[in-house]
């Protein structure tokens, strides 16, 4: 698969808020969308003091669901790093269990793997790389970026998995970076990047990252905004690059912190909030706990209908939920179904940003 110019890669883990909203959206959009996608941790039970699930049971669903909700569309597939080496019932690997699961329902799934990768990962995705022909992701962290070792480490990476550099789609994760000032931290990068050598040698370059917090506790209640310093560096990047430099597909972390993982809800009662993309910052309407007022949600969604920067009912399912709830014709649901809302809501602001911006590879 090779991308397009205005093809855009949102790395999302595979939960119910996430993959609804990709699930939800049309198939034009679907057209210009490459999932990076990561089977997540196993979530903890903090009452019994354990995981709430095995590695088994918290696996196995994913090849199923990913064909419902993807079907035969092209996605990376990795997975986090918590349970990467953790072995199935049956005693394969995650990978390999993944992948021989996903081929069953013809999936175009690509495996995703870090720089860092285990030896045995490596077997594994080198093993399926054999038999399924699509290549594979390599993700170098910021850190390793800036090594001069880093274009050394990703050709024995490579190597290791069977692959040749143009069956390899080079990721770069930046995780969630200080951007400003942008023209400066652009340099830098730009700096790195070279060292890397051609970049055309690569089937596709993508570079991720996020500005979303890991918390919005020091987020202000009412109405507050967010900078989408990803998006705005993102920008600057391309125009501070030089003529004949190999652009980069855009992506990011949608609306979730990349570190974020589920807390303690006896202790912690999260508030009922919207994220809302517009064109260079997040409006945030955030109010109480939800769970005890999840009707404050028709108050937040007429904030957003009323703020002159709600882009309609027709632009995505999320807006045609925003723009119910708002009229209370539907109701305040649930958190995760808040998660497909905005996710959903943010692809398709993405997409036009890279359809009207100019911002494009």
């Amino acid at each position: 698969m090779i991308l397009t110019e205005d093809m855009y890669v949102p790395a999302l883990r595979w939960r119910q808020g996430e993959y609804q909203a990709l699930a939800r959206l049309g198939s034009g959009a679907k057209d210009r969308i490459m999932p990076y996608v990561t089977i997540p941790e196993v979530e903890f039970d903090f009452e019994l003091w354990q995981p709430k699930k095995t590695v088994q049971e918290h696996v196995h669903p994913f090849a199923a669901r990913f064909n419902a909700k993807w079907g035969q569309r092209p996605a990376w597939v990795g997975v986090h790093p918590s349970i990467a080496d953790k072995p199935m019932g049956d005693g394969r690997d995650i990978f390999t269990y993944v992948f021989e699961a996903l081929r069953a329902f013809q999936a175009n799934a690509i495996p995703a793997v870090p720089l860092d990768a285990s030896p045995a990962m490596l077997a594994s995705v080198r093993a399926i790389v054999a038999v399924d022909g699509l290549g594979s992701a390599i993700s170098i962290r910021l850190e390793d970026l800036m090594k001069p070792t880093a274009r050394t480490r990703i050709e024995s990476l490579a190597t290791s998995a069977g692959l040749s550099l143009d069956d390899v789609d080079l990721v770069i994760d930046l995780g969630a970076p200080n951007f400003e000032p942008y023209i400066a931290f652009a340099g830098g990068l730009i700096a790195a990047i070279k060292r890397l050598g051609d970049l055309q040698a690569f089937r596709n370059f993508v570079i991720i990252g996020t500005a979303i917090p890991e918390t919005f506790k020091n987020v202000a209640k009412g109405a507050d905004q967010l900078p989408r310093h990803d998006w705005l560096f993102y920008q600057a990047l391309l125009s501070k690059m030089p003529s004949g430099m190999r652009r980069p597909n855009y992506g990011d972390y949608t609306i979730v912190h990349p570190e974020f993982t589920p807390v303690d809800m006896r202790k912690i009662k999260s508030a009922g909030k919207i994220v809302y993309t517009t064109v260079a910052a997040w409006e945030v309407r955030k109010g109480g706990a939800f769970r005890d007022n999840p009707g404050q949600m028709h108050d937040h969604c007429a904030s957003i209908v009323a703020s002159g920067k709600f882009s309609g009912a027709g632009f995505s399912s999320g807006d045609d939920y925003i723009a119910k709830c708002a009229t209370k014709t539907k109701g305040p649901s649930n958190q995760p179904w808040w998660k497909f809302v905005t996710i959903n809501h943010h692809i398709m602001h993405v997409l036009d940003d890279l359809s009207t911006s100019g911002a494009v590879p």
